[in-house]
């Protein structure tokens, strides 16, 4: 189960807030969410977020 984060811990990990998560997948193509038929319930792929870190620290170091 280690292959998904849910978005609350997922924040907490990246010491950002929910709002700050929600507006990076929404303008920075941040990896979007899954989500489980019927429920509330938001949690990402950990291997899409680690890909798409890599690129923004690649992004930044070449700057």
């Amino acid at each position: 189960m280690n292959q998904f984060i849910f978005k609350a811990a997922l924040a907490e990990t990246l010491g950002i807030s929910l709002r700050t998560l929600e507006n990076w997948v929404a303008h920075r193509d941040f990896p979007a969410p899954c989500h489980i038929s019927g429920s509330r319930l938001s949690f990402f792929k950990v291997t899409e977020v680690e890909a798409w870190l890599a690129r923004e620290l690649e992004t930044e170091a070449a700057k």
